[in-house]
């Protein structure tokens, strides 16, 4: 029997060091191309805005992550951390559970809300969020229930704690939905460009030939709408600058004209500070009478008689 040599096919078992290395460059260049098509399509800017959950602050207190360094490196970027006033009225209301939750929020920044008093904390986020995400926030929430609520938006990222590391989620169907179209927007021709094309005509022996009617009508829209431009921003300059004044340190102050009631009194206080009467004579002075020094000794001496 001939002898068949086994050879036998050993796993190649690496290093975790260089695995957990490996998961976390691809992460990272994920993370940035995601950022960068939110920044292309829906003109997010730097540093990005993250709108904290009052769960997420939670979670990351007792995971021990830093949200001020660990946010800007899943970002790949700035960042600033915002937190709503009924975020903060709900982490008070917990007690004494969350209080390292409720001074941590104090150190971000506060994001101002319509609502006088505390409001459900889900409520206050879509609110602010509505239906475009028109002021490009980052959300950062543990609820599913809000997350799959805010995927249904276009434009908004989404952030979530998994045992201790920030996640942030792919672009949702419906951003990726929104990107398409802007994008494909701008491959298609514009309606002006339509309407232009609308005066061509071409004939069956391929010579291109312009309507002038339609020519002449597209040029007088175009004008009428330039004009109408015009117009308005003629308006909102002159609201904003308003009717040009000279620098008041440069002008000098107007003289007041002396009514004839208050020129009268203005002449009386004058008169009686100089010492002059109302009619016009000068005011006599009264004296002080002075006792004389013979009245003063006759005065002494009819005392002494009356003593004696």
């Amino acid at each position: 029997m001939p002898l068949v040599k086994a050879t036998l096919s050993l796993p190649l078992y690496t290093n975790n060091k260089d695995r957990t290395v490996r998961m976390r460059l691809k992460r990272t260049k994920d993370y940035k191309r995601y950022m960068n098509m939110y920044c292309q399509t829906f003109h997010f800017r730097k540093p990005y805005q993250v709108l904290v959950d009052a769960d997420f602050i939670q979670t990351a207190l007792d995971q021990r992550l830093d949200l001020r360094t660990n946010i800007p490196k899943v970002l790949c970027d700035a960042s600033k951390q915002m937190v709503t006033p009924c975020t903060m009225a709900l982490l008070k209301s917990r007690g004494e559970d969350a209080s390292g939750a409720f001074l941590a929020s104090k150190r971000f920044e506060k994001r101002r809300c319509k609502h006088q008093q505390a409001v459900d904390e889900d409520i206050c986020l879509s609110q602010i969020i509505s239906n475009s995400n028109p002021h490009n926030y980052v959300v950062a929430s543990q609820s599913k229930k809000l997350r799959s609520k805010f995927a249904q938006v276009p434009g908004v990222p989404l952030l979530y704690i998994n045992r201790s590391n920030l996640i942030l989620e792919p672009p949702s169907e419906a951003s990726m939905n929104k990107c398409k179209q802007i994008e494909s927007g701008k491959t298609h021709a514009s309606t002006k460009e339509l309407a232009t094309l609308k005066t061509v005509k071409v004939t069956g022996q391929g010579k291109v030939t312009l309507d002038v009617k339609l020519a002449k009508k597209l040029e007088e829209k175009q004008e009428s709408k330039k004009q109408k431009r015009e117009v308005q921003k003629a308006k909102l300059l002159k609201k904003r600058m308003g009717p040009k004044e000279p620098n008041p340190l440069s002008v000098k102050k107007k003289k007041v004209v002396a009514t004839p009631s208050a020129a009268v009194a203005a002449t009386e206080k004058k008169k009686r500070a100089e010492g002059e009467g109302v009619d016009g004579a000068p005011e006599k002075k009264k004296r002080k009478r002075r006792k004389s020094k013979t009245a003063g000794a006759n005065q002494e001496e009819a005392v002494g008689d009356e003593s004696s």
